[in-house]
């Protein structure tokens, strides 16, 4: 495989995780809204997976960078 498919499999796959992590943050507010404190904190604990996942993509981003 060279260089320039090699790039676009890594950007590929960089932005299917984006779109699972985002899918996550908007799956955990609508189990969140039920109201119920042990439902809205699974929702809370699904969102923080999500937002944890897009802060390790911008960290690999931004190592990638330097």
């Amino acid at each position: 495989m060279n260089e320039y498919t090699k790039g676009k499999v890594k950007v590929l796959v960089g932005v299917l995780v984006l779109l699972v992590c985002l899918a996550l943050v908007l799956a955990g507010h609508a189990i969140g809204n039920f109201g119920d404190l042990a439902t809205g904190l699974k929702g809370l604990a699904v969102q923080l997976a999500g937002l944890a996942g897009i802060l390790a993509l911008l960290g690999v981003y931004n190592h990638s960078q330097q």
